[in-house]
């Protein structure tokens, strides 16, 4: 069964979302200046994770005034971007794409990416894997979050939170 994600994004109500997805929120995010309702609750897990580790946002290399460098699978010489960051948040989706001599020495990393690859040792025959090669990182990198267990708690933290502000919000209970 194929769900057409258009539809179902156009049919949540906006005072709702606290995935904080609709394209409504998802505009005023893009939008300097603007607030959305509801933050999306992994970016948000990232930031607070930051916050809460003691790390320094402001003038990295967006909001909280840092300067933000989006690097995908294709993009020409990857590792010379991330040498020189300060923070690396990786969302890619491809197992071990950062390696050790991609980061920069006492960098802090975030990995969000959760890929399954097959391992026979495991009960259910897989493990997940995150985008970042977790060995080497943690021997460049100041912190580093490890997959599973890393941004996800942190992901269902927010998704409370902004149940929570949705909840004061629809009963005026400020």
């Amino acid at each position: 069964m194929h769900l057409d994600e258009e539809k179902v994004l156009d049919a949540l109500c906006l005072e709702k979302d606290v995935d904080g997805f609709h394209p409504v929120n998802m505009g005023n995010l893009a939008i300097n200046g603007r607030e959305p309702l509801f933050t999306p609750c992994t970016p948000m897990g990232c930031i607070e994770l930051l916050i809460r580790s003691g790390v320094d946002i402001m003038g990295k290399k967006a909001r909280h005034h840092a300067t933000v460098t989006v690097i995908h699978p294709f993009t020409e010489n990857p590792e010379q971007i991330t040498s020189k960051a300060d923070i690396i948040v990786s969302a890619a989706g491809v197992p071990n794409l950062v390696r050790g001599n991609w980061i920069k020495p006492g960098a802090t990393v975030i990995d969000v990416g959760t890929t399954p690859v097959e391992d026979s040792g495991c009960d259910d025959g897989y493990r997940l894997v995150g985008d970042v090669c977790h060995e080497e990182a943690i021997k460049v990198a100041s912190a580093i979050t490890p997959v599973p267990g890393g941004v996800g708690p942190m992901t269902v933290a927010m998704l409370l939170c902004n149940t929570l502000v949705s909840a004061k919000r629809i009963l005026n209970f400020n």
